[in-house]
């Protein structure tokens, strides 16, 4: 399955997209605020329209998605090396990033030749271990990580997925 094929993914409450221009607002929003970014790694604090203009200019579709509901952007997901997410806080506790993550997952391992998956959350983030586990992420190693927004390392949980374990 090529990236293009795999750029947009439907799931029963959410669109998976391309992320676009349009998008700006809702990013700089989402991750600007400290709720999302202090659980992310590569995401600096504040976020501004230089930071979307840059992570714009290397979102590949098929890699990288816009997650929409019925009420506009509420999060994004990437596949580009490893699995990473964010969804925007007004959004958080709806089951999202799980659904989300299984259509991404799920097309990824419908190619053949797909490898594992790899992954990572903060020790401290709850809702992300929660996704991890359901999807059936086995953590494979502690490590400290950098933590741009906060401007510190914490120690993040390394995280890997066969497609055996997915479909388990």
């Amino acid at each position: 399955m090529d990236h293009m094929s795999r750029a947009v993914l439907r799931t029963a409450r959410l669109l998976l997209r391309p992320v676009q221009a349009e998008d700006a607002h809702a990013v700089i929003a989402g991750v600007g605020n400290l709720k999302a970014s202090r659980y992310l790694t590569v995401v600096p604090h504040p976020y501004g329209p230089e930071d979307f203009a840059a992570y714009l200019a290397l979102a590949r579709p098929g890699f990288h998605w816009s997650i929409l509901d019925g009420d506009g952007h509420a999060g994004g997901i990437s596949l580009d090396p490893g699995l990473g997410f964010w969804i925007a806080p007004d959004r958080q506790g709806r089951g999202y990033v799980t659904e989300a993550a299984r259509a991404v997952i799920a097309t990824h391992f419908a190619a053949g030749e797909a490898g594992s998956i790899r992954s990572g959350y903060f020790a401290d983030n709850r809702a992300s271990a929660a996704v991890h586990r359901k999807l059936g992420f086995v953590t494979v190693g502690l490590e400290e990580a950098h933590c741009r927004a906060l401007g510190r390392s914490r120690p993040l949980l390394r995280q890997s997925l066969t497609r055996e374990d997915f479909g388990a």
